[in-house]
């Protein structure tokens, strides 16, 4: 497997070198395609000149003895190209020649006249196929001007191309080696969040949570990767934590009644404790205890496995809190406790009757056990367009802020001395959070601790799917 920083640094470079090629390119054919515009318009210019000077030469009649052949010579050799001047009659008046392909293969024969070699030259000049001509009219003369159609057969267009190329080539190189070297440096600061978040995770993975370090990015979607792996990391350290607090209670739970089993059965045996109706009474206790932890949890399981499979009916919730109201109106009197009811007629939902009295009972009672004489619970119903909500109020020792993601798992417990003196197994809130999901409602919490808590459990009325 090939490393991330190699990785980046291979298709970095690979991206570079595309790019340059594609601009290397691009840059060479707009150069020729600008070069050979610059070339034309240039030799059109000359062209101008020439045709000035031989029409002077023509109108001062000194094409011979005039101070223009010596310019038209060294014009010819400097720009390389061929000067043919035909009089009315056709006949080269007139020619100069410094730019030939066919030249270097033409011999002078043996007894040819050097007039007639030269006209052999001419035509050889004239007829060459590597070479333009543009023919201008100047009185009676034609003039004939030839330039090669490459201009790569001109000396200073050759090195003035070879010399763009060089550069091209020096560019290039020198632009892969900065790539080269960027591509180093960016990979390493590309790479370097991504290899924090991957120490994260194994330090999840081995639960060192405290070596656990913030991601130092400023990309976007790194740093909501990060949030996400910290924010899991919180939530994992915290199940955890309650999974080891989960077999403490489950120990603690277990660990009482049966101490206190054992012990009176081995005081019976011994003969310490007469097994009368008082003694045995303690050990059925202890026994009812035993039994109702272990069915609490064999309710919860059974609701969080087959919740769809829950018998449901037309129910009147109404109706299930006016039970729970006339339930626990004694015990709330006894305990000064003021019971208030504000409940809406004919809220009809799709639900079990049975299970929705376990979820109000459970929710009740705890109300009941963290509200002190004085207090005050408020049981209420009412209903939107298409929704059912019930709310539990009191105004009790409220719950701390830090405990309420965890409220509904079961066995937990935010003060564990307060919850041993009230009795419970800490799953009730687990069961109802249970029940509502199999009726397709949401349960929330809000709690201040001091002031109290408000439970609020969302149906769907009934017939409503969405």
């Amino acid at each position: 497997m090939t490393n991330l920083n190699k990785l980046f640094s291979r298709y970095f470079i690979i991206t570079i070198a595309i790019v340059l090629v594609i601009i290397t390119v691009a840059s060479n054919l707009g150069g020729s395609m600008f070069f050979k515009n610059f070339i034309s318009r240039r030799n059109n210019e000359q062209n101008t000149q020439l045709v000035d000077a031989i029409s002077e030469m023509v109108s001062t009649d000194t094409i011979s003895g005039s101070k223009y052949p010596y310019f038209l010579s060294f014009f010819s050799r400097q720009e390389q190209v061929n000067l043919v001047l035909y009089s009315d009659d056709e006949r080269v008046a007139y020619s100069i020649s410094k730019l030939l392909s066919a030249k270097s293969s033409l011999r002078i024969l043996p007894d040819e006249k050097p007039e007639d070699y030269s006209n052999r030259m001419v035509e050889a000049i004239i007829e060459d196929k590597n070479i333009d001509y543009i023919d201008y009219e100047i009185g009676i003369y034609r003039l004939s001007i030839g330039r090669a159609k490459n201009p790569l057969l001109n000396i200073a267009n050759a090195k003035f191309i070879r010399t763009m190329n060089m550069l091209y080539l020096v560019t290039f190189a020198i632009a892969m080696l900065i790539a080269f070297f960027a591509a180093l440096i960016l990979s390493r600061r590309f790479n370097k969040p991504i290899m924090q978040l991957r120490d994260n995770v194994n330090h999840i993975s081995m639960n060192r949570y405290d070596k656990i370090q913030p991601c130092d990015t400023k990309a976007s979607e790194l740093k909501e990767l990060s949030d996400d792996i910290n924010g899991l990391a919180v939530q994992i350290q915290a199940e955890e934590d309650m999974r080891k607090r989960l077999s403490n209670d489950i120990v603690h739970e277990l660990k009482t009644p049966i101490s206190v089993l054992s012990t009176n059965i081995e005081a019976i045996l011994d003969g310490v404790y007469k097994a009368d109706e008082e003694r045995m009474s303690v050990l059925l206790s202890q026994t009812n205890r035993l039994a109702r932890l272990v069915n609490n949890l064999s309710d919860l399981t059974l609701l969080e496995t087959e919740n769809k499979k829950t018998s449901m009916g037309k129910v009147d919730i109404s109706n299930v809190l006016e039970s729970i109201y006339t339930a626990y109106l004694p015990a709330a009197t006894d305990k000064s406790i003021k019971l208030q009811k504000d409940f809406e007629n004919e809220l009809v939902i799709d639900g079990n009757e049975d299970r929705l009295l376990q979820v109000f009972v459970n929710i009740v009672s705890n109300s009941m056990k963290y509200t002190d004489e004085g207090g005050k619970i408020i049981i209420r119903s009412y209903s939107t367009s298409n929704r059912i909500i019930c709310e539990v109020e009191d105004t009790g020792i409220g719950i701390n802020e830090k405990d309420l993601p965890f409220i509904f798992n079961r066995f937990y417990r935010g003060d564990e001395s307060r919850s041993r003196e009230t009795g419970g197994s800490g799953i009730g809130l687990a069961i109802a959070k249970a029940v509502v999901a199999a009726h397709d409602g949401e349960i929330e919490i809000e709690s201040k601790q001091g002031e109290g808590t408000k439970i609020s459990i969302i149906f769907r009325k009934a017939g409503e799917t969405s």
